[in-house]
């Protein structure tokens, strides 16, 4: 596999978000969710400003409806890594119960092995990103950690 750029990294996570969600809502639904949330962790990432969506009304629904400026390669991989990791949790959240409880299962397929490999390599963890899926319709009021001091190890129990 040949060294890949972080635009096209970006371009693929995007882009795979969208084809996830537009399975579970419409397609002009999920384009203006990761549109919207682009802007919103512009704050949280200053260096998301390189990365452009065509306007709602002019979309190819295609990849190349995401523009990418090439300072974006510029990045350190793991701040991109860590970008990415909030986009993907975020955006799984925005879409709420449509997402799905496999949502992250049917992400990782659609982004395919070469893109998995690249971002776990950036520092992206998508099991946690599915654990926090899982957990999210837990009360976890109900359980708590039990230490046992003897090891390294915690166990979760109910009260």
């Amino acid at each position: 596999m040949h060294d890949i750029k972080n635009s096209d990294v970006v371009k693929q996570i995007l882009f795979s978000l969208v084809n996830v969600a537009s399975d579970k809502s419409s397609e002009d639904y999920a384009w203006s969710v990761i549109k919207n949330l682009l802007i919103e962790l512009k704050t949280t990432h200053v260096f998301l400003k390189y990365i452009e969506i065509d306007d709602l009304d002019n979309l190819n629904k295609n990849i190349d409806d995401i523009h990418v400026n090439p300072e974006f390669n510029n990045i350190n991989s793991e701040d991109v890594g860590k970008s990415i990791q909030n986009i993907i949790d975020v955006f799984r959240n925005r879409m709420g119960r449509k997402a799905g409880y496999f949502f992250i299962q049917e992400f990782k397929n659609i982004l395919g092995d070469d893109y998995n490999l690249i971002i776990k390599k950036m520092g992206v963890d998508l099991r946690l990103s599915d654990l926090q899926n899982e957990l999210s319709g837990v009360d976890t009021a109900e359980y708590k950690i039990k230490d046992d001091s003897s090891s390294n190890i915690a166990f979760i129990e109910r009260n």
